[in-house]
């Protein structure tokens, strides 16, 4: 994409979202769809404000019991402020983060190109999953086929394309984007796990004793 300071915001997210589309897709090239320039940096940041509509489906969907997954073992009110906090924090906190380990890592050349990409992708596939997560857990598509369908969505998005996005827009090899693919979803996951512990202390402890305790 070309850098037009006079396109519109909306004009401007549609197309960023049109280049994730590319990256879910696996397509070739797909960089040239974003505005890589230093103002397409800081832009990329509204895609927290694309996600929110998609954020309040899934709260609400959660708040009428309608997930049985996250709950299923245990009694427990859903956790809207960590995942509120969660929400607003983790593209970025990611975005600090990485800027130190693609420097560390000697590939931060192109560290802007990749929270570009990776911030619009992530709400493409924040979007997706949270429209196929409600539609199969709330009983329309039922039996084992609705759970399998779902880890194969979570997989295709959240590691292949992410893996992908990766691999192009740090312009690196394939096995080096599986170690940065594997340092953001540690990173992902102790930032959740650390926000549920300070704001949400019973939900996680709850989770804890329910992942400490199986069904046999």
């Amino acid at each position: 994409m070309t850098n037009d300071n006079e396109m519109t915001l909306p004009s401007y997210i549609l197309k960023s979202l049109n280049g994730a589309w590319k990256l879910v897709q696996a397509r070739q090239n797909p960089m040239q769809y974003f505005d890589l320039s230093s103002d397409g940096f800081w832009k990329s940041f509204w895609a927290i404000a694309v996600m929110i509509p998609a954020f309040i489906l899934w709260a609400m969907f959660n708040l009428q019991g309608g997930s049985q997954e996250i709950r299923e073992g245990f009694e427990i009110s859903y956790p809207l402020l960590s995942e509120g906090i969660y929400f607003a924090l983790a593209l970025p906190l990611t975005a600090m983060v990485m800027a130190y380990f693609t420097k560390f890592m000697k590939i931060s050349d192109n560290f802007s190109s990749m929270v570009i990409a990776y911030n619009w992708v992530s709400a493409l596939i924040y979007i997706i999953m949270a429209i196929f997560t409600m539609i199969f857990l709330s009983g329309i598509v039922g039996g084992q086929i609705s759970v399998v369908v779902l880890m194969m969505l979570r997989f295709y998005f959240g590691f292949y394309v992410l893996w992908f996005t990766f691999r192009h827009s740090l312009q690196i090899s394939g096995m080096l984007a599986a170690g940065v693919l594997i340092f953001v979803k540690l990173l992902d996951t102790s930032m959740q796990v650390l926000i549920y512990k300070i704001f949400n202390p019973d939900y996680f402890d709850a989770v804890i004793a329910v992942a400490s305790n199986p069904p046999s």
